[in-house]
């Protein structure tokens, strides 16, 4: 293969990736109605590891607001970023917010897993 051949591999390359990567970011999916919304992303790793912690700290939300997690209310459409390992990473209104997959409407679910599983690349 000669150089000037791996030179236009290369560049196709990278112009597919990134466009592969924006059109994930830009992907719009649903939270459901109260869905567990949190704005700081280590307090949501520490929370995404433990359910019965979650739990707690949605049920301390729906009381009252923390420091870093809130009830969204109503259900409503954002604009994903990430997938982790067990949380979402979305923006709303100019801002990075984080929830968990569960909050993720249910048709867009399998969207977030499979339009984000290729990040990889």
């Amino acid at each position: 293969m000669s150089m000037q051949a791996i030179g236009r591999y290369c560049v196709f390359a990278t112009v597919l990736a990134c466009i592969t990567f924006n059109v994930q970011a830009e992907q719009s999916v649903s939270l459901l109605q109260s869905a567990h919304v949190c704005t700081d992303e280590n307090e949501t790793q520490r929370l995404a590891v433990n359910e019965q912690l979650r739990e707690m700290a949605k049920a301390l939300a729906e009381f009252k607001p923390t420091t870093f997690c809130f009830i969204m209310q109503p259900a409503i459409a954002v604009q994903l970023l990430e997938q982790g390992e067990s949380y979402v990473k979305f923006s709303h209104d100019g801002k990075v917010l984080y929830t968990f997959p569960e909050y993720i409407h249910g048709g867009d679910t399998a969207n977030v897993m499979t339009g984000l599983a290729d990040n990889s690349l």
